[in-house]
């Protein structure tokens, strides 16, 4: 496959200063896309979100689904990617669309990129960890609310009971961050009540 390399400008619909682009924009610069890469269907037979859940990736081809989410956190903080990215996800699905079992980021993934005059770059180096964007890791302080037993476990443990009191028993449970302060914390708390 050789496309010609063209100027892709998508101005006229939305630019880095606006508000991020609504459902009939983005399916606008889809059809564009479409056009560019000489699959008019594109924009009919994918659906692009935006998704409050992603973290660290600025987008995703959920390619089973054709689907394309975009990190809505991320794109508000550095709205200058979201055409780059945006597209990128795009061509993941058309090349999967007209190639089936091609690879990722292979050639057909680049020969699309390229004729739209973008990079083929699968990651960002953007700060995210100023944004506060990775999920929040706790530990948990359990202690046997009968003889006061105490250990501390990644996750919320219902799932077990203290040997000494039995299945009647319950847990009080505290909470702290995963981090070193955090664990501190407890380990103060479990000196203190042991």
């Amino acid at each position: 496959m050789k496309l010609p390399a063209t100027r892709f400008d998508v101005s006229d619909l939305w630019k880095p200063g606006d508000p991020l682009p609504t459902g009939s924009v983005l399916v606008a610069i889809a059809e564009r896309c479409g056009a560019a890469w000489e699959i008019p269907d594109l924009a009919r037979c994918v659906t692009i979100v935006y998704n409050q859940r992603l973290r660290t990736t600025l987008g995703r081809a959920m390619l089973n689904e054709n689907r394309v989410e975009l990190n809505t956190r991320l794109l508000r903080a550095y709205p200058d990617e979201l055409l780059a990215t945006l597209i990128h996800e795009l061509a993941h699905l058309a090349v999967r669309m007209r190639y089936r079992n091609a690879q990722p980021h292979g050639r057909e993934f680049k020969t699309l990129m390229r004729s739209v005059n973008l990079s083929a770059a699968a990651t960002h180096q953007l700060d995210t960890e100023s944004l506060n964007l990775r999920r929040q890791r706790y530990v948990y302080l359990h202690r046997c609310s009968d003889c006061g037993i105490m250990f501390i476990a990644r996750k919320r443990r219902s799932d077990c009971y203290c040997r000494a009191c039995g299945p009647k028993m319950s847990w009080n449970i505290v909470r702290a961050p995963a981090t070193t302060a955090g664990r501190k914390k407890l380990k103060e708390i479990m000196k203190s009540t042991g």
